[in-house]
């Protein structure tokens, strides 16, 4: 009986139980483990700057353009079943901004949702935040537009930092009767 010849870089395939494997060569192994050089690498990847956006920060806006905003950011909130949403007007409180937007998430994963529906809904007009904050940990996500800061809450951090009782407007004291 006469013996094949071996061919060098015969692809073999072995059928498993669940799938097919194909076993590839050392050879060609190596040849496509090379490394992409890093230019080419940065070259190619898109340049994100926030959460999950591509495009430029945001711009100085109007007082009529930074409550759109703020309304944008409150229906991606809520689009996304984001509980307990409000908008709060800061514009005679503080100076650095001019609404906040709190919403709670139930889970990470849905805060992280929320706050990346928020970056989508409203990178097209205003383009990107100019600061995103606590994404990776998840308990408050802070996306900062300038005049419009969205935080996102799990419920926890919401309770224990309450910004509605701190930011919200003061309750009128009852006058006392002499």
């Amino acid at each position: 009986m006469a013996r094949r010849p071996k061919r060098k870089h015969v692809r073999r395939t072995v059928t498993t139980r669940h799938a097919v494997v194909r076993r590839v060569s050392p050879t060609r192994r190596a040849a496509a483990a090379q490394p992409i050089p890093l230019a080419l690498r940065q070259a190619l990847a898109p340049h994100r700057n926030g959460i999950a956006s591509t495009r430029g920060t945001v711009g100085l806006l109007s007082d009529e353009a930074a409550q759109t905003l703020a309304r944008q950011c409150r229906d991606a909130a809520l689009g996304k079943k984001a509980e307990d949403v409000v908008m709060l007007d800061i514009r005679d409180r503080a100076n650095f901004a001019d609404y906040f937007v709190l919403a709670t998430g139930r889970s990470l994963i849905q805060a992280r949702a929320i706050a990346d529906a928020v970056v989508e809904a409203c990178e097209d007009e205003y383009g990107s935040p100019v600061r995103t904050e606590g994404y990776n940990e998840g308990g408050w996500i802070l996306v900062d537009y300038g005049p419009v800061i969205v935080h996102v809450f799990l419920p926890q951090s919401r309770e224990f930092y309450n910004l509605e009782r701190l930011w919200g407007k003061p309750k009128v004291a009852a006058k006392r009767s002499s």
